[in-house]
């Protein structure tokens, strides 16, 4: 694998994977699957600051549930400098809101499978993108996308097939949520399998775009994050126009850390050296590789 220079954070980056939570202003939703801690508009812009990004794409929390008017307010506080992505109920969202949202500059829909109870259960998933891409599909291919997390690898054969199929962009959330080595628990290499090729065909495909976002996600080697290198570079390989990057500020809790305890007690948030990680996944890219995920991808992605 190649190994190239550090690189700085380009004039115009995107980060589009984060979020801001409120609590006080705007209340969490019944039913959640997590309670985060607070996390200010302030305390965002500051670190966007910190690590030199210029723009911004606010992930709605699945916390709020399909309300979504933090976003709309928080996208007002950027003046058109930024893009969002809601969360919808999908049985009662009406046209004339998805025009609304539309205009106050969201572009995509992330889909909730933890309320659907589809994180393990592929019908369920390409049901749920399959009807949620139809409802988009009036805004074309350069319009809206679709978004979700899912984490079978072995799914990719189906989840190929329905992407070339889709009026608009599917997006993949933290590298597929692929486990490097040191996470893997003794599980063969993921990249070698044939499921993984099916994932890299589909982005070669063009329709699939991939998240490079939350790799503590994926790795426990904090925070150069070293054996997901072969994934991440294989994935940009495969289509070096289709990643973007995310932070997944303020790095909520894994979800595997999360089972059997209360959903509404507030949990901490992961201690996460952003700038590090950044100026490792730098040297694994080529200098225009580097622009295209921070500038370049997701201008396209966003309709910006």
């Amino acid at each position: 694998m190649a190994i190239y220079s550090k690189k700085p954070v380009p004039k115009g980056a995107w980060d589009t994977h984060h979020h801001i939570f409120e609590p006080e202003k705007f209340p969490f939703a019944p039913g959640r699957h997590f309670t985060p801690s607070v996390a200010t508009l302030e305390d965002l812009n500051a670190f966007e600051k910190s690590i030199g990004v210029d723009h911004v794409c606010i992930a709605h929390g699945l916390s709020y549930g399909p309300d979504c008017t933090s976003l709309l307010y928080y996208l007002k506080q950027f003046n058109d400098e930024a893009r969002g992505i809601c969360v919808i109920d999908e049985n009662s969202v009406t046209d004339e809101t998805l025009d609304l949202y539309h205009a106050a500059g969201i572009r995509s829909v992330r889909l909730d499978f933890f309320k659907h109870q589809a994180m393990n259960d592929l019908e369920k998933q390409v049901a749920l993108i399959e009807a949620t891409a139809a409802r988009l599909a009036k805004w074309g291919p350069n319009g809206w996308s679709v978004q979700a997390q899912q984490p079978h690898v072995e799914y990719w054969p189906r989840l190929r097939a329905v992407a070339k199929t889709l009026p608009v962009p599917l997006v993949i959330d933290h590298i597929g949520l692929l486990k490097g080595e040191s996470m893997a628990d003794g599980s063969p290499d993921v990249t070698k399998a044939s499921d993984f090729a099916e994932l890299l065909g589909a982005l070669a495909d063009g329709n699939l775009w991939m998240k490079i976002s939350a790799p503590y996600r994926n790795s426990y080697q904090d925070f150069e994050y070293l054996d997901l290198k072969s994934m991440v570079t294989k994935m940009v390989e495969a289509n070096p126009k289709r990643v973007v990057w995310g932070s997944d500020w303020p790095h909520t809790q894994r979800h595997q850390d999360r089972v059997g305890k209360d959903p509404s007690a507030k949990e901490p948030f992961l201690k996460i050296d952003s700038a590090k990680w950044i100026e490792s996944l730098s040297t694994w890219l080529s200098d225009e590789e580097w622009q295209a995920l921070w500038v370049d991808n997701p201008r396209k992605l966003y309709d910006y």
